[in-house]
């Protein structure tokens, strides 16, 4: 158990782990302290500038996500001073950046200049430097777009490909003022970058934005939220998708949740289309006279209800078999079963995983007497070693390998 400590934020007594980081301690305890470089998930950078705190016992100001809490630590995170600080480097920071707002995802950039009163250029000190830089747009990304005047050169993309995903394909190109990401060596499309999309969710401004549905993807107008669980593999992933006129147009990791803390991989994040592609099969369909034609769901569940009391009654329940599907969610399949067992009074289930996986099966209830796992996805993380035979989870289970 981690050491507790206590120490002191703007006259308030606040208790954290000893070695936390202060930004994020303050941010737990109600202390809104800006900050555009730092994120939970990644390692401090101190770029942005804009998270500056006086302690007591430090000369001048200190960027807070670089320090580690102390017990008996003085800090003042709110005054006149600090607050006209941060608006000057806010200011600095608008002056190299196009504040076009085009897809309104989300723009933490933005939401600190309404803040601070520089949404309006008028009320700014320096004037915008950004359409002299010929900064590039690299769209070359299946997936995403990459506009280097909107970024502010925080680094969270690059940590977040590098740290939380493990690919280190991001970097700088250039220097100063002019400097870009690049992707590998040069575009974005002769990388190695799968798509996965961590850049596009842990980006503060809309440097990197997904392509499907960018033009629809606005806070503003009425979006709603749905929180629900990956379908392409086992891991269960944890996402939240954004829908507006009953349409899902886009996809994000939850963060802080188990097992993937915000991560996704690109058939997550990409990969609901879909549900709309023209082939899928909207209606039922009822065959007569040799030819399918669109019927009502009421008619089309009392034709399989009659037809299935017809077989029971004629043939008794173990005559009907049901085979259940991997897309399907835990609490379907639970009720599948269940309704087989119940209503129809057969143990006729099966399940497309008994026979991909009948050979892991087998070899775990040998070795530990069960056939599921034993551990969490999150105790990879700290295992000491990994043994992986017949598998590639980069491509079966991509989540599971970034830990």
């Amino acid at each position: 158990m981690k050491k507790k400590i206590t120490l002191t934020i703007d006259g308030k007594k606040v208790e954290a782990d000893a070695g936390s980081n202060l930004l994020q301690v303050a941010r737990d305890n109600g202390f809104d302290i800006p900050g555009l470089c730092y994120h939970k998930k990644l390692s401090p950078t101190g770029a942005c500038r804009l998270c500056v705190t006086k302690i007591e016992g430090m000369r001048g100001m200190t960027m807070s996500c670089t320090v580690q809490v102390q017990d008996g630590m003085n800090v003042i995170a709110f005054d006149e001073e600090l607050e006209k600080n941060r608006k000057h480097t806010l200011d600095y920071l608008l002056s190299e950046h196009n504040d076009n707002q085009q897809y309104t995802k989300r723009d933490e950039l933005w939401d600190l200049a309404v803040k601070y009163g520089l949404d309006d250029e008028k009320n700014r000190k320096y004037p915008s430097v950004w359409k002299q830089m010929n900064y590039p747009v690299d769209d070359s990304s299946p997936v995403l777009t990459y506009d280097a005047s909107k970024c502010i050169k925080c680094f969270r993309c690059i940590k977040a490909c590098d740290e939380v995903q493990g690919k280190n394909i991001l970097n700088f190109a250039d220097r100063g003022l002019g400097s870009y990401i690049i992707a590998g060596f040069d575009h974005w499309a002769g990388s190695e970058c799968d798509g996965c999309g961590e850049c596009i969710q842990l980006c503060p401004t809309e440097a990197i934005v997904e392509k499907p549905h960018a033009d629809k993807i606005d806070i503003r107008n009425s979006i709603e939220k749905i929180t629900t669980t990956c379908p392409y593999c086992g891991v269960g992933c944890q996402l939240e998708l954004w829908v507006k006129d009953d349409q899902i147009v886009r996809a994000t990791g939850v963060e802080g949740v188990s097992p993937n803390d915000g991560r996704l991989c690109v058939k997550g994040r990409f990969g609901y289309e879909f549900v709309y592609d023209k082939r899928r099969l909207t209606k039922p369909l009822i065959k007569r006279n040799g030819k399918f034609e669109e019927a009502s769901w009421n008619e089309a569940l009392s034709l399989i209800a009659e037809k299935f009391s017809s077989i029971k009654n004629n043939f008794g329940g173990d005559a009907l078999a049901g085979y259940a599907s991997a897309k399907c969610t835990n609490e379907d399949n639970y009720l599948f079963q269940k309704f087989f067992r119940t209503v129809f009074g057969t143990n006729n289930i099966d399940y497309c995983t008994r026979l991909c996986h009948a050979s892991t099966v087998t070899a775990m209830l040998k070795a530990i007497g069960d056939g599921a796992g034993s551990n969490s996805i999150e105790d990879f993380e700290t295992t000491d070693c990994l043994f992986v035979t017949g598998n590639n989870i980069i491509e079966t289970h991509p989540i599971t390998a970034t830990y």
